[in-house]
């Protein structure tokens, strides 16, 4: 972790991890701990808008654990406890952490959601000021300039079907 207190001591990621909630600290902490873990300044920067990235429960810090989840998640009736007795968890654990490829942390388990990393979009180069959108108001203003631009045109009058 002696590389993590490197990162943390950069003016950026100090800032970056400053802003953060106690709930994403603990969050951020977890995917330090796992191999998911941030390694360059931007994804600090980036964290707080990619906290949905991760799935982190931290009441869940064993295969045995795991397993309830999944068969809480994928089983839809009451069981007595005669059949709770006999199900072994730590098999649908170990299917459950290989299905969402995660991993236990100190902190709890850790995969990630399946939603895409977001990243910031860095404005500073000029090829990008001549990509810029034109805004609604002057789609809008475009719109109408053509639109009475058709309307100006007369139409050709003629038969509405081919004669014979």
């Amino acid at each position: 972790m002696a590389e993590n207190k490197e990162l943390y001591s950069l003016p950026e990621v100090g800032a970056a991890v400053a802003t953060l909630s106690p709930e994403d600290r603990e969050l951020l902490d977890a995917v330090q701990a796992s191999p998911f873990r941030l390694t360059e300044p931007q994804q600090f920067q980036e964290f707080t808008a990619n906290i949905d990235y991760f799935v982190f429960e931290p009441n869940i810090h064993d295969l045995n654990d795991l397993g309830w989840r999944y068969i809480a998640q994928h089983i839809d009736m009451l069981l007595p406890p005669e059949l709770l007795e006999a199900i072994d968890p730590v098999p649908f654990g170990k299917y459950a952490m290989e299905d969402e490829q995660g991993f236990f942390t100190s902190y709890g388990y850790l995969s990630l959601s399946g939603d895409e990393w977001q990243h910031e979009h860095v404005t500073d180069r000029p090829h990008q000021e001549a990509e810029k959108k034109p805004s609604i108001r002057e789609r809008l203003e475009q719109g109408k300039k053509e639109c009475a631009g058709r309307q100006t045109q007369p139409q050709a009058r003629g038969k509405s079907e081919p004669g014979l």
